[in-house]
């Protein structure tokens, strides 16, 4: 497996949607928490995320978070990064270049994975509100595989879901691929976050993940998308008034990060996103 973390900064609760005062982004203090939480992995995902809007005026309070991924790069690390469709009329040919220039840019950093779209089976604010979303995905995978191609560059092109995996979707999300496209994906992603809406026992995150990960490959198999296809997982713990780091820091996969975020626990609060590649 290849961990990784969204080292961003957000403007609002990313469940509640609510406003939040948070600091800048401070660029020293995360590359020191970075290298805590790599340890001694010889790879390690820097999750970002763009956002094309078409011809539409930028979604307030949104921009490329992290602003700069490249000042994050080194030892092993390698840019996941989520090219967001946000256009309020469809606009596939502008988003098929858009995508095209995040794989020039993941190639320039040295190769990663681009994610085409996020969550389309959820609605806005998220991609799945956006008119022509299934359209554009379609047109910005054939144009990631494209451009990967032409660039002999070693950057994975997939793209995601959220929750428990419906067949319903995850076959529209085929068919609008179309088979030539669908068939050479490199990872299909899950936003998986089995205590984040809804609290529930320590014991049972664990089983709890696994079920959506298996439901995942299932549900997408008999879809039609390969077997190849390798599971990408992103998946968080809420933090706030109601859950505490300290809690947080206890459901981190592995051993040595658990220890390193819980020397974090002395720093000021801030919010984390892990990322996990099976």
């Amino acid at each position: 497996m290849v961990f990784g973390v969204w080292p961003g900064v957000v403007a609002a609760d990313l469940v509640e949607l609510t406003p939040l005062e948070t600091p800048p982004e401070d660029v020293a203090r995360t590359r020191d928490a970075l290298a805590r939480l790599q340890g001694d992995a010889a790879e390690f995902a820097i999750r970002c995320y763009r956002h094309f809007r078409g011809a539409g005026a930028p979604e307030p309070g949104v921009a490329a978070a992290p602003a700069d991924p490249g000042q994050y790069l080194g030892r092993g690390r390698l840019i996941d990064l989520v090219a967001c469709y946000r256009a309020t009329t469809p606009d596939p040919v502008g988003y098929a270049e858009f995508v095209r220039q995040a794989v020039r840019d993941v190639a320039a950093w040295g190769g990663g994975k681009v994610q085409v779209g996020e969550e389309l089976n959820v609605p806005a604010p998220l991609d799945g509100g956006f008119p022509g979303c299934f359209e554009a995905v379609a047109a910005g995978v054939a144009a990631g595989l494209d451009e990967r191609d032409r660039l002999g560059a070693s950057i994975g092109i997939g793209v995601n879901g959220a929750g428990v995996a419906d067949p319903a979707f995850w076959a529209r999300m085929v068919r609008a691929l179309g088979p030539g496209s669908a068939s050479r994906l490199d990872f299909i992603g899950l936003g998986m976050f089995p205590d984040v809406f809804r609290p529930i026992p320590e014991d049972k995150v664990a089983g709890g993940a696994q079920f959506l990960v298996r439901t995942l490959r299932s549900v997408t198999l008999e879809a039609g998308i390969s077997a190849r296809t390798r599971p990408a997982v992103r998946r968080g713990s809420r933090t706030g008034d109601r859950r505490g780091e300290r809690l947080r820091v206890l459901l981190t996969p592995r051993r040595h990060q658990r220890r390193q975020l819980a020397e974090r626990i002395r720093a000021p609060p801030r919010r984390l996103h892990t990322q996990t590649r099976v």
